[in-house]
Protein backbone atom coordinates (compact mmCIF):
# COMPACT_ATOMS: atom_id res chain seq x y z
CA UNK A 1 0.00 0.00 0.00
CA UNK A 2 1.46 3.32 -1.08
CA UNK A 3 0.41 6.54 0.51
CA UNK A 4 -0.51 9.34 -1.83
CA UNK A 5 0.22 12.98 -1.09
CA UNK A 6 -2.32 15.74 -1.65
CA UNK A 7 -0.22 16.96 -4.58
CA UNK A 8 -0.27 13.53 -6.22
CA UNK A 9 -4.04 13.28 -5.70
CA UNK A 10 -4.57 16.68 -7.32
CA UNK A 11 -2.52 15.61 -10.35
CA UNK A 12 -4.29 12.26 -10.77
CA UNK A 13 -7.77 13.73 -10.33
CA UNK A 14 -6.97 16.51 -12.79
CA UNK A 15 -5.77 13.97 -15.37
CA UNK A 16 -8.84 11.83 -14.72
CA UNK A 17 -11.17 14.79 -15.23
CA UNK A 18 -9.51 15.64 -18.55
CA UNK A 19 -9.73 12.04 -19.74
CA UNK A 20 -13.34 11.74 -18.57
CA UNK A 21 -14.16 14.83 -20.62
CA UNK A 22 -12.82 13.03 -23.68
CA UNK A 23 -14.85 9.94 -22.79
CA UNK A 24 -17.97 12.08 -22.40
CA UNK A 25 -17.68 13.52 -25.91
CA UNK A 26 -16.85 10.09 -27.35
CA UNK A 27 -19.88 8.43 -25.72
CA UNK A 28 -22.47 7.19 -28.19
CA UNK A 29 -25.62 7.57 -26.12
CA UNK A 30 -27.12 9.30 -23.08
CA UNK A 31 -26.67 6.32 -20.77
CA UNK A 32 -22.91 6.28 -21.40
CA UNK A 33 -22.72 10.05 -21.01
CA UNK A 34 -24.58 9.77 -17.69
CA UNK A 35 -22.04 7.26 -16.35
CA UNK A 36 -19.14 9.53 -17.29
CA UNK A 37 -20.91 12.62 -15.94
CA UNK A 38 -21.64 10.93 -12.61
CA UNK A 39 -17.98 10.08 -11.98
CA UNK A 40 -16.90 13.50 -13.26
CA UNK A 41 -19.18 15.22 -10.73
CA UNK A 42 -17.80 13.14 -7.86
CA UNK A 43 -14.20 13.81 -8.85
CA UNK A 44 -14.86 17.47 -9.57
CA UNK A 45 -16.24 17.99 -6.06
CA UNK A 46 -13.14 16.31 -4.61
CA UNK A 47 -10.84 18.36 -6.85
CA UNK A 48 -12.46 21.63 -5.79
CA UNK A 49 -12.01 20.72 -2.12
CA UNK A 50 -8.36 19.83 -2.69
CA UNK A 51 -7.72 23.15 -4.40
CA UNK A 52 -8.80 24.90 -1.21
CA UNK A 53 -5.86 23.38 0.66
CA UNK A 54 -2.77 25.55 0.95
CA UNK A 55 0.07 24.62 -1.40
CA UNK A 56 2.30 24.50 1.68
CA UNK A 57 0.27 21.49 2.88
CA UNK A 58 0.39 19.50 -0.38
CA UNK A 59 3.10 17.21 0.96
CA UNK A 60 0.72 15.70 3.54
CA UNK A 61 -0.98 12.36 3.05
CA UNK A 62 -4.18 12.53 0.99
CA UNK A 63 -7.53 11.68 2.56
CA UNK A 64 -10.83 11.77 0.69
CA UNK A 65 -12.77 14.92 1.62
CA UNK A 66 -16.03 15.31 -0.29
CA UNK A 67 -17.44 11.78 -0.15
CA UNK A 68 -16.91 8.65 1.93
CA UNK A 69 -13.82 6.76 0.86
CA UNK A 70 -15.83 3.55 0.36
CA UNK A 71 -18.30 5.37 -1.90
CA UNK A 72 -15.49 6.84 -3.99
CA UNK A 73 -13.84 3.44 -4.37
CA UNK A 74 -17.18 1.91 -5.36
CA UNK A 75 -17.77 4.63 -7.98
CA UNK A 76 -14.24 4.16 -9.38
CA UNK A 77 -14.55 0.37 -9.50
CA UNK A 78 -18.01 0.46 -11.09
CA UNK A 79 -16.85 2.88 -13.75
CA UNK A 80 -13.67 0.88 -14.42
CA UNK A 81 -15.77 -2.27 -14.91
CA UNK A 82 -18.11 -0.53 -17.36
CA UNK A 83 -15.32 1.43 -19.01
CA UNK A 84 -14.03 -1.60 -20.90
CA UNK A 85 -17.36 -2.05 -22.64
CA UNK A 86 -18.45 1.53 -23.25
CA UNK A 87 -15.46 3.78 -23.97
CA UNK A 88 -15.17 3.84 -27.74
CA UNK A 89 -11.65 5.00 -28.48
CA UNK A 90 -8.76 2.82 -27.42
CA UNK A 91 -6.40 5.65 -26.32
CA UNK A 92 -9.10 7.07 -24.04
CA UNK A 93 -10.00 3.64 -22.65
CA UNK A 94 -6.34 2.81 -21.97
CA UNK A 95 -5.66 6.13 -20.28
CA UNK A 96 -8.82 5.85 -18.17
CA UNK A 97 -7.91 2.33 -17.04
CA UNK A 98 -4.41 3.47 -16.06
CA UNK A 99 -5.62 6.48 -14.10
CA UNK A 100 -8.52 4.66 -12.43
CA UNK A 101 -6.21 1.85 -11.39
CA UNK A 102 -3.55 4.24 -10.11
CA UNK A 103 -6.04 6.29 -8.09
CA UNK A 104 -7.88 3.25 -6.71
CA UNK A 105 -4.68 1.46 -5.71
CA UNK A 106 -3.43 4.51 -3.84
CA UNK A 107 -6.73 4.84 -1.99
CA UNK A 108 -6.66 1.27 -0.66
Amino acid sequence: MTTMTINQAVEIISDLLQTLENAYWEAANCEEKDRVFNLSQILNAEYIELLKISVQDHHYEYEVISIAKAELLQALNNFAFNCQQHVRRQPTATRLQQLLSQFSNNLN
